[in-house]
């Protein structure tokens, strides 16, 4: 995990473009089409020879500066990956051909100046275009910090995305554990360091009510604007992009709170490996809601921002998690409700507490240095009450006013 990289994107508004740089956008796009054309009648798939076939005839057809073929090369390849994987799984598709203007510039082939944000884009032998980026207070906090190297450039019409990248720390030897099971409407578990243990939960503030709010929104709007199918897009693209900055900025306090927590405690955080398989089963409804449930999200951030802090991360399998006893071990077969109950010791308890109880052991036992650390006994948490792992802390900010979306509907389609 210490060789692990992690990789930030900085996003700064473009503005009005130069001519000049305009100009570069359109170049990089037709090298790229050509550069897939090229890719698929020779059938390569390695950037290597596809340098080899396309890189001396671009580089004569097209006067740009000339580090920018190979980053074109590299976007024409990762086009190409989900064409042919869509066209092994027999779906529908097209040859792909880029319509967006866009370049993709490697770390070297342009210059940044971290204090000031002025970034210098070369389009030629001697030519180049000076832009001025405004740097914000989080921009500042990664540019000023050398530990953070600068990335890929990408610049498009409306917006110019530098990614800056460093290598994350060692992680800490672990001296406690918080196991959670990840719900639609929170983390649920156990926070244990030595024999001591508590039962937590992390709730995602309110992102279930969130996501139902938009959904009814957007069928709302589709209903109204259904003659108009241009306006529709346009309206439902901005209620989806309303719905996502909401809940990710819900997870992102989820996420803080519970590294910060963990490294204050010097915790190892411990995770279902989750993936949903076939629908097979399940009504459309549930497929729909998870769908929408943001696991993979909520795993992301955690993920890197463990990284970034050095906390380790244990990832378990999730099979029978919530319908295993973590006493005497039974299983149960059938659907379990919202508690748990043991058929054979009696054992009762919510069924996504139980779940982290279950997450918890399975990592005890699979994990020596955590096993040496902690010792767990479920049954010292009967009569035990969850209690809510952020109020450990101080409690984060409020944040600002936001549409209940009950208000007033003809705002939302006039």
């Amino acid at each position: 995990m210490g060789a692990l990289r992690v990789v930030r994107g900085l996003s700064f508004r473009a503005g009005d473009l130069p001519p000049a740089l305009f100009g570069l956008l359109e170049e990089f796009r037709l090298i790229v089409n050509k550069s897939i054309r090229i890719a698929l009648r020779e059938d390569v798939r390695s950037r290597v020879r596809l340098q080899k076939a396309a890189y001396r005839d671009l580089s004569e057809e097209h006067r740009v500066y000339k580090q920018y073929i190979p980053s074109a090369f590299e976007v024409a390849l990762a086009v190409l990956k989900v064409y042919r994987k869509r066209v092994r799984k027999g779906k529908r598709t097209t040859v792909p051909f880029i319509r967006r203007l866009i370049l993709k510039a490697e770390n070297q082939s342009y210059r940044l100046e971290r204090a000031t944000g002025r970034l210098r884009i070369p389009i030629r032998r001697g030519e180049h275009v000076d832009l001025d980026l405004h740097l914000s207070e989080w921009h500042r906090s990664f540019l000023s910090d050398p530990s953070w190297g600068l990335g890929s450039l990408t610049v498009t019409p409306g917006r110019i995305v530098v990614t800056v990248r460093k290598g994350s720390p060692m992680p800490y030897e672990a001296t406690s554990a918080i196991a959670l099971d990840t719900n639609e409407d929170s983390l649920d578990g156990v926070e244990a360091s030595g024999e001591t243990s508590r039962l937590v939960t992390l709730p995602f503030g309110g992102l279930r009510q969130v996501q139902a709010t938009h959904f009814r929104r957007r069928r709302r709007l589709a209903r109204k604007k259904a003659h108009d199918r241009r306006v529709k897009r346009r309206l439902l693209a901005r209620e989806g992009t309303r719905e996502r900055n909401r809940v990710v900025q819900r997870l992102h306090r989820v996420s803080k709170l519970l590294i910060t927590r963990a490294k204050m405690k010097r915790a190892a955080i411990v995770l279902e490996d989750l993936a949903l398989n076939r629908a097979g089963g399940r009504s459309r409804k549930m497929n729909r809601r998870l769908s929408s449930w943001p696991r993979g999200e909520i795993h992301r951030q955690i993920k890197y921002k463990a990284a970034l802090a050095g906390v380790p991360i244990i990832k378990v399998n999730p099979a029978w998690t919530s319908k295993t006893c973590p006493v005497c071990g039974a299983r149960r077969r059938g659907r379990v409700g919202q508690d748990f109950v043991c058929l054979r010791c009696d054992w009762e308890m919510n069924r996504q507490i139980n779940a982290g109880m279950n997450i918890l052991k399975t990592a005890i036992a699979s994990n020596e240095a955590l096993a040496r650390a902690v010792r767990f006994r479920p049954a010292a948490l009967r009569d035990d009450v969850v209690s809510l792992l952020y109020d450990l802390l101080a409690r984060p900010a409020i944040a600002r006013e936001e549409p209940s979306g009950v208000e007033c509907d003809a705002d939302v389609v006039r």
